[in-house]
């Protein structure tokens, strides 16, 4: 746990610093004109050596809390923590599976796993199409977008430990089923998060969306099966070079609100943003639609 908070600190002190040498030149990084706080929920199943395709097998919940800062229209830094849990079993391997009872050897062991995970991770949004819940023009309220980042995991062992296949398969093959020490302590992985998203804006300041992401971890014992080396043991085969270590995806949705510095107009009877805010974040835009507006 301890390398974990340091390794999130050290996440988000590379966050800021990114954010703040971008903003150098534009007054602070803390501009709320540029700020978006949300929540999220939604689903989450595992990927890897007992599950390499099927989407949504043994279906699991998250929750996450999630902060944007918008550089402009179309990239956003984002960062976000997650809780939730991930689930599978070995009753749909295809691979061979060594038993560890010599009187059944043609008989699989039935490994079960469900672990809680908390997780942090940090990166960019890349938008398709200007979007800018601030103002809410019509041609601005909504945009596919696509996020790479980097963040780390740490998964909770959980159920599998109390099954009789995972503790005497674990006693005969600790290399392959983990040690029963290993098995009973969380275990904590780097990942790459990838994926992509609809964000839209139903009314000023607020935004919501759906986003499909796969964390691809360096770890290869979050489904409790460690592949090992071509051996007799499991048939001269290596697991799949993609799925050789786990994957996480989760599915869901988010809402969020944009801390957009906002002043009444008299005129108009309604706020609307600041001034700072048109000399950041739209001017460009606001020129090219100037433009247009001459010709």
């Amino acid at each position: 746990m301890k390398k974990f908070v340091i390794t999130c600190l050290f996440i988000a002190g590379i966050t800021l610093s990114v954010s703040a040498q971008i903003e150098r030149n534009k007054n602070s990084i803390f501009r709320v004109d540029r700020t978006e706080l949300g929540l999220g929920l939604g689903t989450t199943f595992y990927l890897g050596d007992y599950n390499e395709f099927m989407p949504f097998v043994e279906p699991r919940y998250y929750g996450s809390v999630l902060h944007r800062f918008y550089f402009n229209l179309l990239y956003a830094l984002r960062t976000s923590i997650s809780f939730g849990n991930i689930a599978g079993n070995s009753s749909g391997y295809n691979g061979q599976m060594p038993y560890y009872d010599i009187k059944y050897p043609y008989k699989r062991p039935v490994i079960d796993f469900s672990r809680n995970f908390i997780d942090f991770n940090t990166g960019v949004e890349l938008g398709f199409r200007p979007f800018d819940p601030v103002l809410h023009r019509v041609n601005r309220k909504y945009t596919p977008y696509l996020f790479i980042g980097i963040g780390i995991m740490i998964a909770y062992p959980d159920s599998y430990s109390k099954t009789d296949d995972a503790k005497l398969a674990s006693l005969a093959y600790p290399k392959i089923y983990g040690s029963t020490e290993t098995n009973s302590s969380a275990i904590q992985a780097f990942y790459i998060p990838v994926g992509f998203g609809f964000k839209y804006s139903p009314a000023p300041r607020w935004t919501v969306g759906g986003e499909w992401q796969f964390k691809k971890t360096f770890s290869d014992n979050i489904d409790r099966f460690n592949n090992i080396e071509p051996s007799d043991l499991n048939n001269r085969k290596k697991g799949s070079v993609l799925l050789n270590t786990d994957w996480v995806s989760v599915f869901g949705f988010s809402i969020s609100y944009r801390l957009a510095v906002q002043s009444k107009c008299p005129a108009m009877k309604r706020h609307v943003p600041s001034k700072k805010y048109y000399l950041g974040i739209n001017r460009d835009y606001d020129l090219r639609d100037n433009n247009r507006k001459r010709k």
